[in-house]
This record gives structure tokens, C-alpha cells and sequence, in this order.
């Protein structure tokens, strides 16, 4: 059984009492209260899946408004109409309003039972809907934040890479786009280096408080390797056909040489370094 709360909504005491009881004693978890004012006050406080209303409740809301007011402000909210006069019209009108069944007075608990049960079921149903609508909604929105902040950052290394055009040296070229990697990752230390015609590597540029070489001689035959200069965590990255990009960490990082928009930035250094 499912022990979802039911709110039972009756003005007449002994009916809301023997009702309520004899829900709480089949295993429901219910509460009751003797209006259609009460009843909308209590589900400002608590979520009640499914509401059990009397039609016909003087002095006050009768059921049919109470059921337009439920959905008006609870719209995931099932309403389940009473009433010992359920004409043709009368069901027309609580469909209209939006009432999910209606019962009709004298009732036996079992008939009670099984709409009950029909609709704490649908409206777990719309819960898990509800609940998946807005992980989708917010991984929809998450997806539109995360390609935004990538054609921002796109914009900005274009915009970097133009200036870099007018630069009066390489090291110049690669400075704003080199600040824009420290501003993402933070390295202690950067160096980078562009290929001589002897195959060795030239160090254009270095950032940090270790002393990084001068020159750096390609192995042969192999690949280059990240050197050890002093920090614990170190990465040597190839800049296409152009050079190469030094990375040293004192502490683990979060860097990863797979990062998009490292990738990209890495391109664009490329680029820096092939126009020079």
C-alpha cells in the first residue's frame, strides 16, 4: 500500500471521524479537516497527493470549487468527489473542474479502497513524471550553459589570437593567450617551446618560480616525455607541428589534456606559433 497522505475534507464531524479512522486502521495515512478553506490552508503546509472531498459543505466552499482551487494552486493534487447526488450534470461539472473519480453516497470503505489505491498510483506516477521532467529540463539547461560558456570562450581566444597578429615578438603573441590557461588551471610553472631545424626545442617563453631550460633535445627515436624540473605534477604537450607546452603543478590538478577547452586553447597557440 502506497503511505502517501490522504486529506479528507467533510463538514460533518462523525462522517470525517469514522472515515478517517477507518483509513488510518486499513493502513492509509490521512488527516482530515471540516472545509474547503481548512483544506486548501493544510496543503499550503503539507503536500497531499490525493484529497477526498464531500460535495455539499454549507457555509462555506462546496466541493466542486474546492476541486477548481486544489487544481488552480495544486494542479499535481487528485480530487475525489462524495456525494449522494451524483446526477448526469454533477458528474459533467466535477470532470469539468477536474476531479479525478466520484464516489457516490451510501458507500461500502472497499469501494473507497480501490479509487483510493487507482489514484495514490497516478499520482506517484505524475510525481516520478514530474521529478523527471525537471532532471531533463535541468540537464537540458545545463547542456545550453555549458555549449554558451564554450562559444564564449571561443570568441574570446579568436579575439586573443587577432591581437596577437600585431604582437612584436612571438613571446608577445602567446602572452594573453598563455594568461588565459592560467586564469582555467593555475600551472606554478609554463614554459613554451618552438622546433629548430636541428630538432632540438627552443624555449620561446617561461612562467614561474623554477627555472625551466633553455633548450630541450627531442630524443631519437621516441617521443618526447615530460621532463622532471621540479614539480610534482608536470605535462609536456605537443602544439601540433609548432612546438610544445610545458605544465608544471605543485599539487594534483585538475587539468586534464583531453579538456575541451583545453584543446581548443591549445590550438589556438598552435596557430600563434605557426603565424610567427
Amino acid at each position: 500500500m502506497i503511505q502517501e497522505p490522504i486529506l479528507i475534507v467533510d463538514d460533518e464531524a462523525d462522517v470525517r471521524t469514522t472515515l478517517l479512522e477507518a483509513l488510518r486502521d486499513h493502513g492509509y495515512s490521512a488527516e482530515a479537516v471540516p472545509s474547503g478553506e481548512a483544506a486548501l490552508t493544510r496543503m499550503a503546509e503539507r503536500a497531499f497527493p490525493v484529497v477526498l472531498t464531500d460535495l455539499h459543505m454549507p457555509g462555506g466552499q462546496t466541493g466542486l470549487d474546492l476541486i477548481g482551487a486544489i487544481r488552480h494552486h495544486f494542479p499535481d493534487t487528485l480530487c475525489i468527489l462524495i456525494t449522494g447526488y451524483a446526477t448526469l450534470d454533477t458528474s459533467i461539472e466535477a470532470l469539468k473542474r477536474g476531479a479525478y473519480d466520484l464516489i457516490q453516497k451510501p458507500f461500502r470503505l472497499g469501494e473507497i479502497e480501490v479509487v483510493l489505491d487507482r489514484a495514490l498510483d497516478h499520482a506517484s506516477l505524475l510525481q516520478k513524471l514530474r521529478a523527471y521532467q525537471q532532471e531533463l529540463e535541468s540537464r537540458i539547461l545545463s547542456r545550453s550553459q555549458d555549449l554558451q560558456a564554450a562559444h564564449q570562450e571561443a570568441l574570446a581566444l579568436c579575439d586573443l589570437s587577432l591581437q596577437g597578429l600585431d604582437a612584436r615578438s612571438p613571446a608577445a603573441a602567446l602572452d594573453p593567450l598563455l594568461d588565459r590557461l592560467c586564469l582555467h588551471w593555475a600551472p606554478g610553472g609554463l614554459a613554451c617551446y618552438s622546433h629548430q631545424e636541428d630538432g632540438s626545442l627552443r624555449r620561446l617563453l617561461a612562467r614561474g618560480p623554477l627555472p625551466l631550460p633553455a633548450k630541450l633535445e627531442r630524443p631519437r627515436p621516441g617521443p618526447l616525455v615530460a621532463p622532471h624540473f621540479g614539480y610534482n605534477e608536470e605535462h609536456l604537450l605537443p602544439l601540433g607541428n609548432a612546438g610544445w607546452l610545458y605544465l608544471g603543478f605543485k599539487e594534483r590538478s585538475t587539468f586534464s589534456e583531453s579538456d575541451q577547452t583545453f584543446l581548443l586553447l591549445a590550438r589556438h597557440l598552435e596557430l600563434a606559433l605557426r603565424v610567427r
